[in-house]
């Protein structure tokens, strides 16, 4: 099927990166993936125009997150792992300890985000979907959806502030 594999090729990077940060594990997001692009070969005729898709493949991998999440409030939580941080050229070595120790804590300040908090914030903050299109898809009106990232965001740059000197970001 070409169109799927054109669909997969385009979003599974965005949804296994998204997996990752919501859930906080290379191995959790790994096998959630595969649940989610399983389920999204399945019912991929059924999408109703390709410009749902976006949408849709985030509401399926956002329930599987939720689904994983249950699952693993039998298990001790596990420490996030981290993505390499990259960059382009040969970076002074300073600089790029510096941004993956900003990478690192930044990491761990979503990770400690309440669960609601994270989704919207991961959808709008690095995904790029609006707070209406965020909102829909989690489930909660537009005004709760705005109230959740700005209070994820003052809870990670506390979190920051009390790991790293915030002004030598500016």
């Amino acid at each position: 099927m070409p169109e799927f594999d054109e669909f997969f090729r385009t979003w599974s990077a965005p949804v296994w990166n998204h997996l990752l940060r919501l859930l906080g594990d290379r191995e959790r997001a790994d096998d959630c993936f595969q649940r989610v692009f399983m389920k999204a070969h399945a019912h991929f005729r059924d999408c109703r125009a390709p410009v749902d898709r976006r949408g849709w493949i985030f509401t399926i991998a956002l329930n599987e997150a939720r689904d994983e999440r249950r699952r693993r409030k039998r298990d001790p939580l596990r420490p996030m792992d981290l993505p390499d941080v990259r960059t382009s050229g040969d970076p002074d070595p300073s600089q790029a300890a510096a941004d993956r120790e900003l990478a690192r804590e930044v990491l761990r300040g979503v990770g400690e985000l309440p669960d609601h908090q994270r989704e919207i914030f991961l959808l709008v903050r690095y995904r790029g979907f609006s707070f209406a299109e965020a909102a829909s898809l989690c489930g909660v009106s537009l005004s709760a959806a705005k109230m959740a990232v700005s209070r994820a965001h003052e809870k990670v740059l506390r979190a920051l502030a009390g790991r790293i000197d915030l002004g030598s970001l500016r």
